[in-house]
């Protein structure tokens, strides 16, 4: 009897998006999931059931929202666009909080989910793609994401739509832009451009008058730079980092400036000879950086990691 009401359930949902699909329309290319049937899995980190967690939807302006899960320091969010033919979503961030996304936005406005993005392969942002595949929707990354998703057995769908450089979406009469600039945080990162809604989605790479986390987890220091001067170059006044609160070009414009001044300190104490104990002690912060959120935490861990990219792209006299 299970499997027969969840037959039907598909049908059900087929037949309701079946209709939709003449209004939806991409230039990605089609991944043939026959390759990773039955690939292995990671426990879910983020399946346990979580009613306490604090989740929203929140308009932004237009049909343009913001989704939320989380409190805090640790909330995960993403831009999500309601159109007349259907919803796109990017980085659905937690299993236990999809479901009720894919039923809010269903409740709300009466449409389905016909687009999920993921930013890029790591799990605190794309858990729970699974939950909005199942029901039909169509999951989108850049090409270099699928290779940590199956690599690293994370339990989160694996795209059905990918591309290299750049990608439009069309729904509802509303367009969506995908690009890849450069590796930054991952090799596998993506901007989204809503530009009918002068609004972008950056994650991670950009902050809010943030410090950027840890000490640079998967971290290309060029590609960084490029992709916030990409950043910077657009006609946005709205950007969703993933985190946090919502940023600006300004945000990303000091961004900018305090990589490259930390970049150039711990690149002249290595070529001085300065161990890592006499290094991190000499690097000096900026006050506009000092009053950033999560400085106390992060500066050091900040330090360490762009000590650790200088001393692997280096070569010094040898």
């Amino acid at each position: 009897m299970a499997a027969f009401l969840r037959t039907l359930s598909l049908l059900f949902t087929a037949a309701l998006l079946a209709p939709l699909q003449a209004h939806a329309a991409d230039n990605g290319i089609a991944v043939d999931h026959t390759h990773y049937a039955n690939r292995p899995l990671l426990p879910d980190f983020t399946g346990a059931d979580c009613p306490d967690m604090p989740r929203g939807l929140e308009q932004v302006k237009g049909n343009l929202y913001r989704h939320t899960s989380g409190a805090g320091l640790s909330v995960h969010s993403g831009l999500v666009l309601i159109t007349k033919d259907g919803a796109l979503v990017i980085d659905p961030a937690a299993t236990c909080t999809s479901g009720w996304l894919r039923d809010e936005i269903r409740t709300r406005f009466g449409v389905p989910v016909s687009y999920v993005v993921y930013t890029h392969g790591h799990a605190d942002h794309i858990s729970g793609g699974q939950v909005f595949q199942q029901d039909g929707t169509i999951v989108v990354a850049n090409q270099r994401a699928v290779e940590p998703i199956v690599g690293e057995k994370l339990p989160t769908a694996v795209p059905d739509r990918v591309f290299d450089k750049d990608m439009s979406i069309t729904l509802g009469g509303e367009t969506v832009l995908l690009h890849r600039v450069a590796a930054s945080h991952s090799d596998s990162m993506i901007m989204v451009l809503f530009p009918g809604y002068k609004a972008l989605q950056c994650t991670d790479v950009c902050q809010s008058g943030t410090m950027p986390y840890n000490d640079f987890l998967d971290f290309y220091y060029p590609g960084w730079i490029e992709t916030l001067d990409w950043v910077i170059a657009q006609d946005v006044d709205f950007i969703d980092v993933g985190h946090y609160s919502p940023a600006t070009r300004e945000n990303q414009i000091a961004l900018r400036a305090y990589m490259v001044d930390l970049h150039q300190q711990v690149l002249e104490l290595v070529r001085a000879g300065q161990s890592w104990d006499e290094l991190y002690r000499k690097v000096t912060f900026s006050a506009e950086t000092r009053a950033w959120i999560g400085f106390d935490t992060m500066n050091k861990l900040n330090i360490m990691g762009m000590y650790r990219w200088v001393s692997n792209h280096r070569r010094g006299e040898w």
